[in-house]
């Protein structure tokens, strides 16, 4: 019997249809996944790209068959103590030497690029 493994990205659905244990993305798919991901891909990297990310849906659809009945939830996977280091605020002393590195600065601001666009 087949399953399908499901993988919602910013409201937007994309399926691979597993069957068998063989999986397969539909190379229409790839185009909107890669729109979603904010990149651009050839005609030929979406033949390329296409089954690499059908084994990695793949895989993610190998982790649906686990049993986790028996594990404890957790937040995170590491649980033993404290691995972070104190939070403790300092006082950087060279503050010109790091507003001289920046190219944009407009005090009290950093000017950066516009990283994404709205939509």
């Amino acid at each position: 019997m087949g399953s399908r493994a499901l993988l919602m990205v910013k409201e937007r659905t994309f399926s691979t249809a597993t069957t068998s244990g063989s999986s397969s993305l539909e190379p229409l798919d790839v185009p909107r996944l890669a729109e979603t991901a904010r990149i651009s891909l050839t005609p030929q990297e979406v033949e390329e790209f296409a089954p690499k990310i059908g084994q990695v849906m793949e895989w993610f659809g190998q982790l649906q068959s686990v049993d986790l009945q028996s594990v404890e939830p957790s937040i995170r996977a590491d649980t033993e103590g404290d691995n972070f280091r104190a939070d403790v605020p300092e006082t950087f002393e060279n503050r010109e030497a790091i507003i001289a590195a920046i190219p944009n600065y407009e005090e009290p601001y950093i000017k950066v690029p516009k990283v994404l666009n709205k939509e």
